[in-house]
């Protein structure tokens, strides 16, 4: 089969090169290469997002093509990805793409974390020598010293230790690495080094630490672009693809575990450390996620009511989960709570601590937003289907949080819009806060009216054009414009009222008003962004003051790291997910009328 040469040039002018079949699809080739292709679809042709340019022979764009394109990036040259077939040989431009591709480390995730009682302790012990005349093997001796530890030393540590003992040596200066005060699993000349892995798996993005067990200090950090997108930006996607493709969970799963690997090389490269070290890691995510990382069947997830293979507490070792690790290191995946709403949902929660409210919300927002109702002493919790609006996708100029996203909206005094642009670029769209920002700005100034339509004073005030389809607000023109349509806010209010409908249905579950509510934690990546006036403003959270709304970052890593560092927190997890009531938003028959209430913007209540 003919080849066809590809090259692609990245934003520093840096070149590489690949060679694919003859008519071989450009997105599919990108995204085997490792390439960023800004394409939460999947290739289905339908998100208009894996814009590239290019030079060299191309099919001539379609009009489904030039119908996803603004009028501007045609005449830019861009294409997108997933319409090209390689006929010729040709050069992709993708500093776009790698522009979108590398998010802003909203996680500033490098807290010390503080334990009473490590999990770990490095203890010094002394051994006799071989008696000549009644020799006892070196692991009867390490027991005769330790009398009341169990011992489980791999055999390559007995060996060490065996090619240390000798007749006529003396007494043995060693190290022991004792776990949870009864488990002996490393003995050595030098003290060991005993670490664990926290894992939080994103649908979206990958999130990995290194923990010293001894000391809980977080030594390394890792964070990755979840490469299953290339089977579809949210888990709905990929179970589908899992439906239709008799090698899809298998296929999934090796993406994840092959991600999380190279992560964990990299974080042993920063500690200096080897894979032998890591003893322990647990895991959090939602539960379509930790049926990807162990293999499970996730047919259960395609339909209401939505239910997995397993919800409780999982110990594997490494060697099942093929993770980076001593082969018998105790991987330990949270409990879930039902449906959607997973181990991080738990993990988070148990970050929490004691919040000091007697009401509160805890809201993870994302494609799938998990939402926790905590109202003295008892929980409910619900999965709302937010879609992708607040993560950039489903948005004509929507983006992640990377250079050149706006992230922040402000209305002036004069009715004029004004933004912040991340990184010392120019704007090329609008992530997930910005997003809520203009909606809010535009609710606030009057130039949308309740049902989100653009009005005349809209028109007035700002830069709108119309299209074939909708109207269009230019927010920034250029060469890249950045444009916001009559659609898109559709899309803010479709995820804005699934949101909150969830919250009015736990509320009613409760059997208590909005107005009881004392504090709202937002988790996540979005959360670190997000203006919490404007999220009240446009109805997506009940109203409350806005002090009141906490952003705790990456919640659930925090949470994760709590249980890899303590048995008492493991055990609260599993108690913690027994205690929540899981409700199914789509078999409640109020659901439909309570949602379509909420899409309007009025007066919050």
């Amino acid at each position: 089969m003919e080849n066809v040469k590809i090259e692609m040039v990245d934003s520093q002018g840096i070149r590489s090169v690949c060679w694919a079949p003859l008519g071989k699809n450009l997105w599919e080739i990108l995204t085997i290469n490792n390439a960023y292709t800004g394409a939460y679809c999947g290739g289905r042709k339908n998100c208009g997002k894996c814009k590239v340019r290019i030079d060299g022979e191309a099919a001539e764009m379609t009009d489904a093509e030039r119908g996803q394109l603004l009028p501007e990036e045609i005449k830019a040259g861009f294409r997108l990805a997933c319409y090209l077939s390689v006929n010729e040989p040709l050069t992709v431009y993708l500093d776009y793409l790698e522009a979108i591709a590398r998010p802003q480390m909203a996680m500033k995730y490098a807290r010390h974390v503080t334990i009473n009682k490590p999990p770990v302790r490095l203890r010094q012990i002394f051994i006799p020598g071989v008696d000549r005349e009644q020799p006892l093997p070196v692991m009867n001796r390490l027991q005769n010293a330790m009398p009341d530890y169990t011992m489980e030393l791999t055999l390559k540590n007995l060996n060490t230790l065996a090619a240390l003992d000798r007749i006529g040596r003396p007494a043995m200066e060693l190290y022991a690495l004792i776990f949870n005060d009864k488990i002996v699993k490393y003995v050595g000349r030098h003290p060991g080094k005993a670490l664990g892995v926290a894992l939080d798996l994103g649908s979206t993005s990958l999130f990995a630490s290194l923990i010293d067990l001894t000391s809980g200090e977080v030594l390394a950090l890792s964070s990755m672009t979840n490469m299953q997108r290339i089977y579809g930006a949210d888990i709905i996607s990929r179970v589908s693809y899992c439906i239709e493709n008799e090698d899809g969970i298998s296929k999934m799963r090796q993406v994840l575990i092959n991600n999380v690997n190279s992560m964990i090389a990299d974080m042993l490269g920063q500690a200096h450390s080897d894979k032998h070290d890591i003893y322990s890691v647990s895991v959090v995510g939602n539960p379509v996620m930790l049926h990807f990382f162990t293999g499970i069947n996730v047919n259960g997830f395609a339909i209401a009511p939505y239910a997995g293979v397993f919800q409780g507490e999982l110990l594997l070792t490494a060697a099942q989960t093929e993770l980076m690790a001593a082969s018998d290191a105790m991987v330990v995946v949270l409990p879930q709570i039902g449906g959607f709403v997973g181990a991080d949902t738990v993990a988070g929660l148990l970050s929490l601590g004691k919040p000091g409210a007697n009401t509160f919300l805890y809201i993870d927002i994302g494609t799938n937003a998990e939402i926790v109702l905590f109202n003295k002493g008892e929980m409910w919790a619900a999965s709302a289907p937010a879609g992708p609006a607040f993560e950039g996708g489903g948005i004509t100029c929507g983006m992640r949080a990377a250079g050149g996203a706006i992230d922040h909206v402000f209305l002036q005094d004069d009715g004029k819009l004004t933004f912040n642009v991340l990184g010392n670029v120019p704007a090329r769209g609008l992530c997930g806060s910005g997003i809520i920002d203009l909606v809010g700005c535009l609710w606030q100034a009057g130039f949308i009216d309740s049902n989100g339509t653009i009005n005349e004073l809209g028109c007035q005030k700002l830069s709108v054009r119309s299209n074939q389809l909708w109207p269009e607000i230019m927010i920034s023109d250029g060469e890249q414009p950045v444009i916001f349509t009559q659609d898109d806010i559709r899309q803010v209010q479709l995820a804005k009222s699934a949101i909150r409908t969830a919250v009015d249905i736990l509320c009613l579950e409760a059997r208590i008003k909005t107005s009881s509510i004392e504090g709202i934690f937002i988790a996540g990546a979005f959360g670190n962004y997000l203006d919490p006036e404007q999220a009240i403003n446009l109805g997506m959270l009940p109203p409350i003051n806005p002090e009141k709304v906490i952003n705790c970052g990456n919640a659930a890593a925090d949470g994760a790291v709590e249980v890899l560092l303590s048995e008492e927190e493991r055990r609260k997890a599993s108690l913690l997910a027994s205690r929540i009531k899981y409700v199914e938003l789509a078999m409640r028959s109020d659901f439909q009328e309570i949602f379509l209430k909420n899409l309007d913007f009025e007066v919050n209540q």
